[in-house]
């Protein structure tokens, strides 16, 4: 019998598991780059002109994404985790809605509402300033929400004498300071994501690489080009986030241990109340209001909430699998990762780093790889390489450091004179993690698995480049038909999925605001 208190003690299978747990979470990558690397040569070949001035389009799109919500999404996380105003909870969830929804459904929005504004509004929202703004709607809530969480996760005695000190701005001031280095891992995660995104330059005129790396296989049918497209990408992509990733995941991993001291009371001011709401409700405005006002000009046309309703019941069943089977997979390997780490430093820091790496990795990357991998596998395969397993397993990996976090962090929080005490009275480990450990972890699991499935619904390209025949999620049906379908039919679709994804945004809210706020 095992007994309980191995999950506290140190051993080799620590390393084993964590070392088997990363490598499955790259393997589907490896394919494509073995076959890139293994020609020398080519790689240089394959990338056009065309493909280096849409990835110079795509850079600079990032760097402004990177820019825009660090500038505003840093400040308005720190008041709103220092300071109380009317409506913050509702603010935080609505400003958190654009990160759980395809880019190129708000891409859509602001495309039909430029075009209703007349032909200069129009004009000025095409290409280069409608996509950095589409871009930054969805990157600002990463950077906002990281922010107000590494605020308000500061002890109340720090806070207390920086406003003994200097008053409300020294506070305002050293808590920037404080979390600055949080808040610029996510504007870089932000920017970098923009970086896979086909949606919004394909809806709004701008030639992006990610994007002709989808023309080269969908279109033109040529995997060889699309693969070494894909792997240019991602090493622009790693030489930017591994540093960044040895640099961040020791402040990382500080900021998931538990505290114990007491946390900051949130303060009641008239100046920043205001700014507070006026700050939120820009980024409402322009995030979410305005593209949704954009998707139900088309809706005055009418007759076809009907159709898209038929449309939505057609690929439910499909979307629910696949958010479902991306949730579970993430968050099973998370708790294992989090099981083996254990409670070392070094471990933790390293998954950290990896997990951060991992998650700005281009999803074509291992998109591309699995598809390789399955022209040549042989048919018993199928099962595992072309079915909607497939595409389970990749969104799962692909989201897999999200859920990884979580579980990390849910660990840490876990008291290990619980499996000491559990080893002492000869309890087995089978008994401890089913009657102990798992529904201490299950709060934050379901969390994992309901993020991960908001998060792997929104995927477009995984799905678009994996899904068997006439198995399509519903994104990709919005995504597939909207440039022939009437634009009634596009907006009612969009809607319709706006909506589902809010019911399951409170829910997830509903689930993490009392420890979370």
């Amino acid at each position: 019998m095992i007994s309980a208190d191995v999950l506290e003690r140190p051993g080799n299978w620590r390393a084993a598991g964590i070392i088997v747990v990363l490598v499955a979470a790259v393997i589907p990558a490896a394919p494509l780059a073995v076959g890139a690397l293994a020609v020398p040569g080519t790689l240089a070949d394959s990338v056009s002109i065309s493909f280096g001035r849409a990835l110079q389009n795509s850079m600079v799109a990032a760097l402004c994404v990177m820019g825009l919500t660090l500038l505003a999404g840093l400040p308005l996380g720190v008041l709103s985790a220092l300071y109380e105003f009317p409506g913050r909870r509702v603010f935080l969830a609505l400003a958190s809605l654009p990160l759980l929804v395809p880019s190129f459904l708000w891409a859509i929005g602001w495309s039909t509402l430029a075009i209703h504004l007349g032909q200069m509004i129009s004009a000025g929202m095409s290409g280069f300033p409608g996509s950095v703004l589409v871009f930054s709607a969805g990157a600002m809530p990463l950077v906002l929400l990281l922010s107000f969480s590494s605020a308000a996760g500061l002890p109340a005695s720090q806070a207390e004498a920086a406003r003994l000190a200097g008053g409300e701005w020294a506070v305002f001031r050293y808590v920037c300071r404080h979390v600055f280095p949080v808040a610029l891992l996510a504007a870089v995660l932000g920017g970098i994501l923009t970086l896979s995104d086909p949606g919004p330059g394909q809806i709004l005129g701008l030639r992006t690489a990610a994007s002709e790396i989808l023309v080269s296989f969908a279109a033109l049918y040529d995997f060889r080009l699309a693969g070494h497209q894909c792997i240019l990408l991602t090493t622009l992509v790693l030489l930017v986030t591994v540093p960044l990733a040895w640099f961040a995941a020791p402040r990382v991993a500080s900021e998931m241990l538990p505290r114990q001291s007491r946390l900051p009371q949130r303060m009641r001011l008239r100046a920043t109340t205001a700014l507070l709401v006026a700050g939120f409700l820009l980024v409402i405005l322009t995030g979410t209001v305005l593209p949704l006002l954009g998707l139900t000009l088309p809706l005055a046309g009418g007759g076809m909430l009907r159709r898209a309703s038929a449309e939505v019941g057609r690929t439910a069943g499909d979307t629910l699998v696949y958010a479902a089977g991306a949730g579970m997979t993430a968050a099973l390997l998370g708790v294992l990762l989090a099981a083996c780490v254990g409670r070392s430093p070094r471990g933790r820091r390293v998954c950290i780093g990896f997990c951060l790496a991992l998650f700005a990795l281009p999803p074509s990357l291992s998109a591309l790889g699995l598809m390789q991998l399955a022209a040549k596998a042989p048919a018993w395969t199928d099962v595992l390489l072309r079915s909607r397993l497939t595409v389970c397993m990749a969104l799962g990996l692909r989201f897999f450091p999200v859920a990884a976090l979580l579980s990390l962090r849910a660990w840490g929080a876990m008291p290990s004179s619980w499996a000491l005490a559990a080893g002492i009275h000869g309890v087995s480990l089978k008994r401890y993690v089913s009657q102990v450990a798992l529904p201490f972890l299950l709060p934050t699991l379901a969390v994992a698995v309901l993020l991960v499935a908001l998060l792997a619904t929104a995927e477009v390209g995984t799905v678009l480049l994996l899904h068997p025949p006439g198995e399509s999620s519903l994104p990709l049906a919005v995504f597939t038909v909207m440039a022939n379908a009437p634009s009634a039919l596009v907006a009612s679709l969009c809607l319709l999925y706006v909506a589902g994804a809010a019911v399951l945004l409170a829910m997830l809210w509903l689930l993490t605001a009392r420890k979370a706020l």
